[in-house]
């Protein structure tokens, strides 16, 4: 691998991670030794102070809306030390493409720069970027970022004057994410976790932060730390001490933040990342956090394919135990604590390599099953983590991103399949105290050029659905029989049929669930599509 300041080709400096799950990464090294410009998504949901939680039918915990709808967020990270990048263009491009969450970067050493000194400015700028994502549909979540501490270490993060070394060295290593233990490094995570004043300090930041936005329509919550890290102990090998700084240092420190954040801002989400060793099959030892809004936010890297993207001569390639040994490892902390769950990064640096196209379908696969949503890394236009090339256009492989979805569900969810093979999404659900209609974003030039139908498992003229052509929403309405119901989008020459094929108390299936041989009323869609029950 390589300093991502000099990183390999083809990934160019400005759309390198810079670097994913530097844990994870850092243990496999040593155990290895045409743009519409007024497109938007749907308009702003909200208001989120009146949002909460409803659990699906398998056990998942879902963020759920003013009606009591789970929602589902497909989404998308800008990583940049200057809010001014997530332009109105950008957003625009991830709007009409159906994404309706951002992760927006904030840093520390930019919001503080010197000890007790704000940079208004700075927070002015997050809050025009805040303004912008409103305009678009676009909810969002500010994340506390880091890339080896900070600062002092040549990156971005903790201030300077909140680093402390204890005067120990630090040498640039040509493996970048080696920096992570070097001595000064692993001083200043301890002093972070450990010193008193240092606790206020973060505090009195993340505190500076939720003053201003709070009141933000735009806002889902807050990132409390990005990738957090720690010090390696005398006498502990590296997954010893990752485990000790999760339950000893990392959920105390989370707790001290989700404590003073909830005393300014019930009505937000904290959202709280572990160390990303589940990439190595490693359960995460973080503890519970409490608040009135928490939710579960980790990364979802291949170790494998990161340390080849960065290895000079590495060859990239998908090996498909990686889902098994990550969503069996990650899965353990929701079960055990059952809050909402999304994944807050994801993706590829090199697209057009090898099984790619595979393994994106799988990520896509992996995390509908065992989540609720997911921000892609990174947002942006040309090579490297882009989804979109130099002139906007969606790039092999990572365009799969771009599907059919459930935005809100109508029911307690049990299970949203998105089949690439027939391209058909169906959703299941069984009737739960929420109002409203089922909301689907349905890309229609790129999934359904030919025309595309819904069908539902209830009877003729018992369901009924709009689409909104200028957002790309479909509403379906099915009555309240505390039963259980599904919905399909498919093709418009697709065979009919769309049954309830999943039993609402079990964990839904990964693959493609059968259509079931049922014909229900259905409402086909060519050009300009109008529906009846």
């Amino acid at each position: 691998m390589r300093n991502p300041q000099t990183p390999p080709p083809p990934v160019r400096r400005a759309h390198v991670r810079k670097i994913a799950a530097p844990l994870a990464l850092i243990t496999a090294l040593l155990l290895r030794s045409a743009l519409p410009a007024g497109a938007i998504q749907s308009p702003l949901p909200g208001p989120i102070s009146a949002w909460s939680t409803t659990p699906g039918t398998d056990g998942r915990v879902y963020i759920a809306d003013e009606r009591g709808r789970a929602r589902q967020f497909h989404g998308f990270n800008i990583k940049t030390d200057d809010p001014d990048v997530a332009t109105d263009e950008l957003l625009a491009a991830a709007a009409e493409r159906g994404l309706n969450l951002l992760r927006l970067t904030i840093y520390w050493d930019k919001l503080e720069p010197s000890e007790g000194v704000f940079d208004e400015g700075y927070l002015d700028r997050v809050v025009n970027a805040l303004d912008r994502a409103a305009a678009r549909g676009i909810v969002v979540i500010l994340d506390m970022h880091q890339d080896v501490f900070g600062p002092a270490f040549g990156n971005s993060g903790i201030p300077i004057w909140a680093t402390r070394t204890d005067g120990l060295s630090y040498v640039p290593q040509p493996v970048w994410l080696l920096n992570y233990l070097q001595p000064a490094v692993q001083a200043a995570w301890e002093h972070l976790y450990e010193d008193a004043d240092l606790r206020q300090f973060q505090i009195r930041a993340w505190t500076r932060v939720v003053q201003r936005v709070k009141d933000h329509p735009a806002l889902l919550g807050y990132d409390l730390l990005n990738e957090p890290f720690g010090k390696i102990r005398e006498g502990e090998d590296i997954l010893t001490a990752a485990a000790r700084v999760e339950r000893e240092q990392l959920t105390p420190m989370y707790q001290r933040l989700t404590d003073a954040i909830s005393a300014i801002d019930p009505d937000h989400w904290v959202f709280f990342e572990p160390p990303n060793l589940a990439s190595l099959g490693v359960p995460t030892s973080l503890g519970a956090v409490n608040g009135p809004k928490v939710a579960f936010y980790p990364h979802m890297y291949d170790p494998s394919i990161e340390v080849n993207t960065y290895t000079p001569g590495g060859t990239v390639a998908y090996n498909p135990e990686f889902f098994k040994t990550w969503s069996t490892a990650i899965g353990v902390y929701p079960k055990a604590n059952p809050i909402p769950f999304l994944v807050g990064e994801w993706g590829i640096a090199q697209p057009e390599a090898n099984g790619m196209d595979t393994f994106v379908r799988d990520s896509l696969a992996t995390l509908d099953k065992i989540g609720s949503g997911w921000t892609v890394f990174n947002w942006c236009k040309g090579d490297g983590y882009c989804p979109l090339d130099a002139a906007g256009n969606d790039r092999p492989a990572i365009s799969q991103i771009f599907q059919p979805y459930a935005l809100a569900i109508a029911g307690a969810p049990t299970a949203s399949v998105w089949d690439t093979v027939s391209a058909t999404l169906k959703v299941e659900l069984s009737d739960d105290a929420s109002t409203g209609a089922t909301e689907i974003f349905i890309p229609e030039s790129r999934s359904y050029p030919g025309g595309w139908k819904v069908e539902t498992s209830d009877g003729p003229g018992s369901w009924s659905s709009t689409f909104n052509s200028a957002t790309g929403v479909l509403s379906v309405t099915t009555a309240k029989t505390s039963g259980s119901h599904a919905i399909c989008v498919k093709p418009a020459g697709a065979a009919a049929g769309c049954a309830v094929t999943v039993a609402p108390s079990t964990t839904p299936a990964t693959g493609t669930a059968a259509l079931g041989s049922s014909s229900p009323a259905v409402a086909p869609v060519v050009a300009t599509p109008r529906f009846t029950g």
